[in-house]
């Protein structure tokens, strides 16, 4: 499987070779969005991996027509290395990245077209920590807002 990406043309039987049925109904989805959901360790990234290289060598999607998204940079890098291994040369339309960086790209592309200055960005963790607790008060949020320690809840409140 790993020197699929150095050959020419990617064969779709190659891309589900050695998989359990399971991975395989996964891979071969084909039809529609998919959720992948599932533990770290359980092979959820291969499966993916798999499943972008399928989608594209069966000719069912287009390396633009995909979107993957993780949570960290660093899992996000490991599914682009992973398909960067599999694909032959030449698929660079691909999008992998994390959720952050995915909004902030739509952000940079498109934010004239929705109201927004073009240099608009989403805030760091810190941006948004010192935005709720220097607006708190503007809050309707009596049950969030302890006398003792108002702010108390911030960071309870940026995770929900």
């Amino acid at each position: 499987m790993s020197d699929i990406g150095q050959i020419g043309e990617l064969n779709p039987e190659e891309v589900i070779d050695g998989l359990n049925p399971a991975q395989k109904a996964a891979v071969t989805h084909g039809e529609g969005p998919q959720l992948f959901v599932a533990g770290a360790g359980t092979g959820t990234t291969m499966v993916i991996t798999r499943s972008i290289a399928w989608l594209i060598a069966s000719g069912k999607a287009k390396p633009e027509e995909i979107l993957a998204l993780n949570f960290t940079d660093k899992a996000a890098e490991e599914m682009e290395d992973r398909v960067d291994k599999i694909m032959p040369m030449g698929y660079v339309d691909l999008w992998i990245s994390t959720f952050h960086s995915f909004c902030q790209r739509i952000l940079q592309e498109y934010s004239l077209h929705i109201g927004l200055p073009d240099d608009a960005r989403l805030l760091s963790e810190v941006d948004q920590y010192l935005l709720i607790r220097n607006n708190f008060d503007r809050f309707n949020l009596d049950y969030y807002r302890p006398v003792g320690n108002p702010t108390r809840f911030v960071q309870a409140l940026l995770k929900h």
